[in-house]
């Protein structure tokens, strides 16, 4: 069965998705997007094709139908696919307790370390449509920095329904280089920590002083 057709119609949504919220009055019809029912229809006439299919398709296109409405929902009513700036300590503290996955980046924009791995959950979050990525400044969320016991960034920190279920504390368990790491490492320790839906995914000057309270390397 061909996921990366099912990988496709994801990114059809999001970028369906996005180009609605950046238009006035958009007509919500698209004649020329695939609908659910029609890949699906696809899908099943190709497994129907093939014999080592035929056992599995019925249960295989049910988790497809319900991991593509699952999506949908999520990029209409929700900031998936982005990695969204949170600001507000009570609702990110709200967010890690209801949202089915969730991963949050407590960051500070000023390290090199934190913008890095803001473009790397950036690129996640563009191909895990089922899961939130958030990033906070640690400046924004003081309860939370020592509940945590928050002192190297970055920090990163899943939960799966309210659960904890991974915390990255800088690049340590990412690789042996100290500045940078492969992508897929990231998304290895997402996937077994339980937050991403791996089956059908593709591979200021108080911000300067506050700066000193944690290690990390800085690079302008």
């Amino acid at each position: 069965m061909d996921y990366n057709r099912v990988n496709q119609y994801e990114q059809n949504i999001l970028s369906k998705q996005s180009r609605q919220s950046q238009e006035d009055n958009t007509n919500n019809s698209d004649s020329d997007d695939v609908d659910v029912d029609e890949l699906l229809n696809e899908l099943e006439e190709e497994a129907e094709d093939n014999d080592v299919f035929v056992k599995y398709r019925e249960q295989r296109l049910q988790e497809i139908s319900q991991h593509i409405k699952k999506v949908e929902n999520s990029v209409k009513f929700g900031d998936y696919g982005i990695l969204a700036s949170i600001n507000e300590e009570s609702k990110l503290i709200k967010m890690s307790s209801e949202i089915d996955k969730i991963v949050i980046h407590f960051q500070m924009e000023t390290f090199g370390k934190c913008r890095y791995m803001n473009e790397r959950l950036k690129t996640l979050a563009q191909k895990h449509l089922t899961t939130k990525f958030v990033k906070v400044n640690v400046e924004d969320c003081p309860f939370l920095v020592k509940k945590l016991n928050i002192k190297v960034l970055p920090f990163v920190i899943g939960y799966k329904k309210g659960n904890e279920m991974m915390r990255l504390v800088g690049f340590s368990k990412l690789g042996n280089d100290p500045n940078e790491f492969p992508i897929e490492n990231l998304e290895t320790q997402l996937r077994v920590a339980g937050l991403l839906d791996g089956t059908f995914s593709i591979t200021n000057s108080k911000r300067n002083n506050n700066a000193d309270d944690y290690d990390s390397d800085y690079s302008s």
